[in-house]
């Protein structure tokens, strides 16, 4: 069977890209990822989007860093819904953003792989960190500038040690980083400019500049870019 891991961007319909709407419609079965049960999913919603009366089947992806305990609920989940993928020659799984990066899709193939030879394609979004600037109207980075891009979820040494290392910064998930954000990036600067991006590309999208930028987000879907001062 084939795993197609499809990045669908920030969640705006019209951002999906064709190729991941082809697939979908010829895919046997087509995932939709949750991270709780019955929280709707910003992927599938941009998936439906698309593609009216799309049928998808629920798969929740526990919001835990405990990988025993995560692969665990994705094998308990997957031996469920077999029959639905037993003699499927193709499976199809939504990602928010590009399914290179930072995918829970990958969770997803390393467990199914231990019950069934998969063959693996991905189909690449829109990133949240070119959206982001996008949204904010920065250009990212240029010419010889290092971008770095962190993980917010990281220990925070190693979190300071790649902002250090960079001309510009984009800190996925700073929401990880809690009471500590403002301190962290603080201390790696100094920065040109700071922009927060929460739930870009959705209805109800903010850009926060400057010193606000740093309180603590409450959002997951959220994302920190940094410039560092010449």
């Amino acid at each position: 069977m084939k795993l197609i891991i499809a990045g669908v961007g920030p969640g705006d319909p019209a951002l999906v890209p064709p190729a991941v709407v082809s697939a979908a419609r010829e895919a046997d079965l087509v995932l939709e990822p949750r991270s709780h049960d019955g929280k709707p999913s910003v992927a599938g919603a941009a998936l439906r989007a698309n593609l009216s009366g799309l049928e998808l089947t629920p798969l929740t992806f526990p919001m835990v860093r405990d990988a025993e305990r995560r692969d665990a609920a994705l094998l308990e989940q997957l031996l469920a819904i077999r029959p639905k993928w037993e003699d499927a020659a193709t499976a199809l799984l939504p990602v928010i953003g590009d399914s290179a990066l930072y995918a829970t899709g990958a969770y997803l193939h390393d467990v199914w792989r231990t019950l069934t030879p998969l063959e693996l394609e991905l189909i690449p979004g829109i990133s949240a960190h070119s959206l982001a600037a996008s949204c904010a109207g920065r250009f990212l980075a240029l010419g010889e500038e290092v971008l770095c891009v962190v993980p917010g979820t990281a220990p925070r040494e190693r979190v300071e040690a790649a902002l250090r290392a960079a001309d510009v910064a984009a800190l996925y998930k700073p929401s990880a980083l809690g009471d500590d954000l403002r301190e962290v990036v603080t201390r790696a600067g100094p920065w040109r400019d700071v922009v927060r991006v929460d739930r870009a590309g959705l209805s109800d999208e903010r850009v926060l500049v400057g010193d606000e930028a740093l309180n603590r987000p409450d959002e997951y879907l959220s994302l920190l870019l940094l410039w560092r001062a010449a």
